[in-house]
């Protein structure tokens, strides 16, 4: 409840979509979090508990926008723009690679 009353109010959808993601990632699990810190934990491979994809829609301009655990930037799926009659199913990586970058904006001399 106290997420609800404590949004921003905006005047965009884009930054309502930013809003969105603040406060739905006060809600995510992170790598490593739910199997503890003892030495079995340690030594688990494969699939960890965590939150992978975090998504949000626009339901009146049929947009699903995520972000992932490796990559916070946000990234859009237009579903008014894909031909659902046809009936093959494809398949969209998430990340292409899993990282970020970091932008470099140090004042040059």
């Amino acid at each position: 409840m106290a997420w609800t009353q404590t949004y921003r109010p905006v005047e965009k959808s884009e930054e309502a979509i930013y809003e969105l993601f603040r406060i739905l990632d006060n809600f995510n699990v992170p790598l490593g979090a739910a199997e503890g810190s003892d030495s079995a934990a340690a030594n688990l491979k494969g699939m960890r508990s965590s939150t992978i994809w975090t998504t949000g829609w626009d339901m009146s301009k049929k947009v699903l926008y995520f972000h992932t655990q490796h990559n916070r930037r946000v990234r859009k799926v237009g579903l008014d723009k894909i031909d659902f009659s046809k009936t093959k199913i494809v398949h969209v990586l998430l990340d292409d690679k899993k990282e970020q970058d970091i932008k470099d904006i140090t004042p040059t001399k």
